[in-house]
Parts: structure tokens; C-alpha cells; sequence
């Protein structure tokens, strides 16, 4: 944290010399309804349904892995720490490299079934500590690359403001988040430990089949970050 501090404080630009060059943009008003009218455009719509079904194993991977490591608060720091730094690097540095080469949707795609296949590990090796431990760190990772891809995505998928968007996409995709972990533990207490990962694949497999069966609500995103 004191490193940002000091990067930010280095690297941004002054707000007083910003306030001069630039001109302050004229108010808009918004409105609480906003989020939900922009809906009503497919592409958007597409993306948060997306992501809210990927949530579920992401979700599942964050609240319910931790439990079956079996390590102390340490040990979780690190995996953790390992998992959040391939997160940002791939995030930063490889994800817009795979959006030039690839496109946004197919490089989704790719990343979206290469979680799934990491999740169908965890749950076939679930009392294997070191197949959990490293799938974890690999799929900060996949999850890096991919929360770059869905976010360029969203912000190029309808003519509405890049808030309102994310306002849209984040309501439906926080769904998934936020069922995810009440959701995996019960799976566990229901059945066994291996099923919450087995389950949370099987919701991201269906996000990948759902982007590629509309594919043609979304496509038109790449035109629209070449064209700027």
C-alpha cells in the first residue's frame, strides 16, 4: 500500500494543473433507473448474465477453497498473495495482448473454459493439498486475464455512459457473487466437499456456451475499441 501511495502520488498528474488544462465536463443527471434501462440492450444484458453465471465459481474458488487447504492464516496469505499477483499481472500486461491477437469474445471464451477445467481439478483432487494450493494461484491468472476482457467488453457494448454500464453489469454479476459462497457450503454440508467445485464449473461451462450462443449481440465490441 505505501508503494501505490507513492506511485500515485509521483505518477498522477497534479488536480490543480488538470482543473487548468482541462475544462470541468457539463453535470449530467442520472438516475437510479438508469442501470435497469440500459439493460434493455442485448449486449449489455449479455455480459452480465456472463458474468454473473462465471461469479459462481469464482465466488466458489474464493469462499469455499480456503476451507480445504487445510492451512493456517499464514499459509492462506500466501497462496493468496501468489493468486492476486498472477491476477494483476495478467490483468495489466497479458490480457490486452490477447484482446489484439485474439479479440475479446474468443480470448473470454478461452479463459472462461480454462477456469472451468481448473475448478473440475479442485473438485476431483479435493483432499490433495497441493493440487488445491496450485490451482488456486493458476486461476488468479485465468481470472486476471479475464476480468480485463469482460470489462473492456461491457465499457464498448451499448452507446450508454461507461457508469451507467458498469452500474448495469455489476448489479447482475454481484448476483452470482454474492450466492456463490452461502451456496457452496451448503453443497458441501448436503453432499461432500468435492461437489461446491464440480458445481461452480458447471455455472462457468454454461457462461462460455451462453456468450457464444449470442455472439452476435456482442461481436460489434472490438470494432468499437479499434475505432478508438
Amino acid at each position: 500500500m505505501v508503494i501505490a501511495f507513492i506511485g500515485l502520488s509521483i505518477l498522477m498528474p497534479s488536480t490543480r494543473k488538470k482543473q487548468a488544462a482541462t475544462p470541468a465536463p457539463a453535470a449530467k443527471k442520472t438516475s437510479i433507473a438508469d442501470p435497469f434501462r440500459a439493460l434493455k440492450h442485448r449486449s449489455l444484458l449479455v455480459f452480465g448474465i456472463t458474468a454473473c453465471l462465471y461469479n459462481f465459481g469464482f465466488f466458489t474458488l474464493l469462499a469455499y477453497a480456503p476451507f480445504v487447504m487445510g492451512l493456517d492464516e499464514h499459509g492462506l496469505g500466501y497462496v493468496f498473495l501468489g493468486w492476486g499477483v498472477l491476477l494483476a499481472f495478467t490483468s495489466v500486461f497479458m490480457a490486452p495482448m490477447l484482446q489484439r491477437k485474439f479479440g475479446t469474445i474468443k480470448s473470454m471464451c478461452a479463459m472462461l473454459f480454462l477456469f472451468a477445467v481448473v475448478l473440475v481439478i479442485m473438485g476431483i483432487w479435493t483432499t490433495t493439498q497441493w493440487v488445491i494450493i496450485a490451482a488456486v494461484i493458476i486461476a488468479g491468472a485465468l481470472l486476471g486475464n479475464n476480468n480485463t476482457l469482460i470489462t473492456t467488453g461491457v465499457m464498448n457494448a451499448a452507446p450508454v455512459e461507461r457508469s451507467t454500464a458498469s452500474a448495469a453489469y455489476s448489479f447482475l454479476r454481484f448476483i452470482g457473487g454474492a450466492i456463490a459462497p452461502f451456496f457452496a457450503g451448503k453443497l458441501a454440508e448436503w453432499y461432500n466437499p468435492h461437489v461446491p467445485f464440480i458445481v461452480g464449473a458447471a455455472f462457468v461451462l454454461v457462461s462460455v456456451l451462453f456468450i457464444c450462443m449470442n455472439n452476435k449481440y456482442v461481436k460489434h465490441v472490438d470494432d468499437v475499441e479499434s475505432a478508438h
